[in-house]
């Protein structure tokens, strides 16, 4: 016999029918909502999550705005630490001009908003008034007050005098942007801008011949000088340009258009202009569209590389995704140098942005086509050096590290220096950012130690360091070996994380990169010589 069945229990449900309420008590019952009461009293428990709170005026963000910096605040306290000309925690000096909304952030707490059964819609931005307030709650006391008399002086002449505004500026940036705006203003318009905005403006779907000239003529001009470049850059002339990038028709004019726009670029007073008038989502369409010339596509990569150039641009040209189609131009090897150069020179001073390195470090495959450019032996050496930097300076953070390690990075690295005993390395000019890539990743990981050994790494690291005239990269790969042996405790490992991250004031000036005397001369060259040739 087999063994005994267990008995399954059968138990009866019966539907019960409650009697009917009394009209009292069904006008005080409260009406249906759209979540069950359980689920609703668990969301309002739940506390608001720290980052949707203003980290100024600890309340719900309504409207969210990105730092360069990569930290997020109220729109309103940000353009009241503006007027007050206060540095809020977090921000860079010269960050609070640009702005990005971060669009993800305002949408989430809408939905938190509505799952946890509050009462009507999110909550509103804040008043002038009260950003203000908030902001002198967070300054300092003595700053507080002797910022609070000023900015009653102030109320008080504005009240006045009709004439101005009823916030009146505290703040000299606030008085010098007005001046540039009515210099602007007086400023005489160049004759060539009326012309192609009306072009462009009244041109139908024949029209197209009609604005392939008028962007030839556009892009002669901006080869003219820096006076001709800083008066055609205009936000009329601009939109111009973005509407020819941007529309189907105007393909044929899309290499003229993006050749202007990079002359525009060689200007430093322009960088932030073109960027604040929405020009890099029409030149990221111009990288993605299938329709678009390679030698357009060569000069979008050329005019986000000129934008890139300009520090407040780099984190608002990452956030407005510039960056995948920049890593898809590099590694392919389908496209010129010329323009692979100018991408990855635009990668680089990209990821020198903090924001911009975790971008990367999370764009599917990215460091792999990174790792397969860098190791490529039929790439050009200035692409395959390009790879490399832009691999550094991913590795400046931990999320970009991990990234790297997991695509096998250091055996990549590992096997360009180890390759023909480190000759091809160094005639390819590779040696110094192999090295410096090694130098990032060691950077307080003890996976890297395994990974390292596994690799035989420490051949190539005694090589560098054997080389007397080795100079920086020989310090490098002298502190990378302690790391792979383990001898940093924790003052050396201060130290050693004080070098990667860049405590002196050269470092300041260079993000989160890799940094040395050496990288520094080398971004200073860069920097100095931007994007110099006029298209």
């Amino acid at each position: 016999m087999g063994a005994a069945r267990p008995r399954r229990w059968k138990l009866p449900f019966h539907r019960t029918t409650s009697a009917p309420c009394s009209p009292s008590s069904r006008s005080s019952a409260p009406p249906p909502g759209p979540a069950s009461p359980a689920r609703s009293e668990a969301w309002v428990a739940q506390p608001v999550p720290e980052a949707f709170l203003c980290p100024i005026s600890g309340a719900l963000m309504a409207d969210p705005v990105i730092l360069p910096s990569g930290n997020t605040y109220e729109r309103a306290c940000l353009q009241a630490c503006a007027e007050l000309a206060f540095l809020p925690p977090g921000a860079e000096a010269g960050g609070l001009r640009t702005v990005i909304p971060n669009a993800a952030l305002k949408a989430a707490i809408g939905t938190w908003c509505a799952r946890s059964g509050r009462a009507g819609p999110p909550p509103p931005p804040l008043s002038a008034e009260a950003a203000r307030q908030a902001v002198l709650r967070a300054m300092p006391p003595a700053a507080a007050r002797t910022t609070a008399r000023r900015v009653a002086a102030v109320m008080a002449a504005s009240t006045s005098n009709s004439s101005t505004s009823s916030y009146g500026s505290a703040s000299e940036i606030t008085a010098a942007e007005d001046e540039a705006k009515e210099a602007e203003a007086e400023a005489p318009a160049d004759p060539l801008e009326d012309d192609v905005v009306g072009k462009v403006m009244r041109a139908d779907d024949g029209g197209g011949g009609v604005v392939a000239a008028a962007m030839g003529a556009l892009r002669e001009a901006t080869r003219e000088g820096a006076e001709r470049r800083l008066a055609l850059c205009t936000p009329r002339l601009l939109g111009a340009l973005r509407r020819v990038l941007l529309l189907p028709r105007h393909a044929a004019a899309r290499v003229d258009a993006a050749a202007a726009l990079v002359n525009l670029s060689l200007e430093p007073g322009n960088k932030v202009r073109i960027v604040r008038a929405g020009a890099v989502p029409a030149l990221v369409e111009v990288l993605r569209s299938a329709a678009s010339a390679p030698e357009a596509r060569e000069h979008a990569a050329g005019a986000l590389f000129g934008l890139a150039l300009h520090e407040d641009n780099r984190a608002a040209i990452g956030v407005l995704g510039a960056v995948p189609p920049l890593l898809d131009l590099l590694a392919s090897r389908a496209h010129p140098p010329r323009a692979r150069r100018d991408a990855g020179m635009a990668l680089y001073h990209l990821t020198l942005a903090a924001v911009n390195q975790s971008k990367v470090a999370r764009y599917p495959g990215a460091p792999k086509a990174l790792l397969a450019v860098a190791s490529g032996a039929a790439d050009p050496g200035p692409v395959r050096r390009l790879a490399l930097m832009v691999a550094c300076n991913v590795a400046a953070c931990a999320e970009g590290r991990n990234a790297l390690m997991d695509a096998g990075a250091v055996a990549s690295v590992s096997a360009i220096l180890l390759s023909d005993g480190g000759a091809a390395a160094a005639a390819a000019g590779l040696e110094e950012w192999c090295v410096s890539a090694m130098y990032a990743m060691s950077r307080g990981s003890l996976r890297f130690r395994g990974l390292a050994r596994a690799a035989a790494a420490d051949r190539a690291l005694r090589r560098v360091v054997a080389d007397e005239g080795g100079g920086v990269r020989r310090e490098m790969a002298r502190k990378t070996l302690r790391a792979m042996r383990g001898d940093l405790d924790d003052d050396g490992g201060t130290e050693y994380n004080n070098d990667l991250t860049g405590s002196s004031a050269e470092c300041e000036d260079c993000g989160g990169s890799i940094v040395s005397d050496g990288l520094m001369s080398f971004r200073r060259r860069q920097r100095e010589l931007g994007n110099t040739a006029e298209f």
